[in-house]
């Protein structure tokens, strides 16, 4: 992946299809890496490292409209990280993603979920399918952290249904 100097994506940054991806509805705005907090979180509370294969700079407070990143993902009991691509964009431009979140909130019978994805701004998108490396759940738990700060539910690769943190967590085994 290209990046300019700020380590954003330089290329057009389109959102995954929602059959090959974790999709998030975030309700703030913002496209912001914050690598450190999401670090934190990780560790603390996954017991997962996490880094950025590229580094990313907001001079001036700016963020980019859309962007993408690869996450190296390190869960324990692995003996390296995995490489996992995310992608975000503004809400208005997942028309995909917001159909497939409602149908999963509506198979739950909403159950709160609806109102999360009525709230969401910006979609997050962890592809289900690793760049690199040798575990496959890395996807789903990096779903799971980014869901567990940017208070957003996911919605699983295909849709079907909408679950948040601790669904994600119950299907890593770690509930």
């Amino acid at each position: 992946m290209d990046v300019d100097r700020n380590g954003w994506a330089s290329s057009r940054i389109e959102p995954l299809p929602v059959s090959s991806a974790y999709t998030l509805l975030a309700p703030d705005p913002s496209a912001r890496v914050d690598i450190a907090l999401w670090a934190h979180k990780a560790r603390t509370f996954f017991g997962v490292a996490l880094e950025l294969l590229q580094p990313k700079a907001y001079p001036n407070g700016e963020a980019p409209a859309a962007d993408a990143a690869v996450v190296l993902v390190q869960r324990k009991g692995r003996s390296a990280a995995t490489r996992v691509l995310v992608v975000t964009v503004p809400v208005e431009q997942a028309s995909e993603a917001r159909v497939s979140a409602e149908a999963g909130a509506a198979a739950i019978g909403g159950a709160g979920m609806d109102v999360l994805v009525q709230r969401g701004k910006r979609v997050w998108q962890v592809s289900s399918e690793v760049a690199e490396g040798d575990d496959p759940d890395a996807p789903l738990a990096l779903a799971a952290i980014l869901a567990s700060i940017l208070l957003a539910p996911i919605v699983p690769p295909g849709g079907g249904t909408i679950f948040g943190v601790k669904g994600a967590r119950e299907r890593l085994g770690l509930a």
